[in-house]
């Protein structure tokens, strides 16, 4: 699998350790989403947000993306209160993988934090530095595809 960074919009900031982007609103509000790289997890099959209204620290969960093989928590990219999840996601998770920039944000937040926060967001070139030398995080474990069953059994 290859990642071309060239796809990450050079409109949004991004928190590096979760993949997710952040959308600065006019109206005092942020938009999240997870990049393309989310990929590497596999086919999402379920979104499960924490309702309205919750109140999140950084780096805490605002939800879960369920694939057929594993849990993955939505880390908040900013202290922030939940302001609404995206009805699409949640009636088709598929959508995070096929339209990440678009129509498959996750949350829109109201940041409580952002003036000591925003310096640990990236813009697009910073998060393509930071990237380059850990792709290696995003390859599986194992290829389903290869012939070479050698690695089945073994848990990583």
């Amino acid at each position: 699998m290859t990642f071309d960074l060239t796809q990450l919009p050079a409109d949004l900031l991004y928190a590096p350790e979760e993949d997710m982007w952040v959308r600065m609103e006019s109206d005092d509000l942020a938009t999240v989403g997870a990049t393309h790289l989310v990929a590497a997890h596999g086919q999402f099959v379920f979104f499960a947000p924490r309702p309205a209204g919750t109140v999140v620290a950084r780096e805490r969960s605002l939800g879960v993306m369920e694939t057929a093989k594993t849990a993955i928590a939505i880390h908040a990219p900013l202290s922030c209160s939940i302001v609404e999840a995206n009805p699409a996601v949640e009636k088709d998770a598929s959508l995070v993988v096929r339209d990440p920039y678009g129509a498959a944000w996750l949350f829109r937040i109201r940041p409580s934090a952002l003036e000591t926060e925003r310096a640990a967001l990236m813009d697009a070139t910073a998060y393509r530095a930071w990237l380059a030398p850990r792709l290696d995080r995003f390859k599986p474990p194992i290829d389903d595809d290869a012939d070479d069953r050698s690695g089945f059994g073994r848990f990583y």
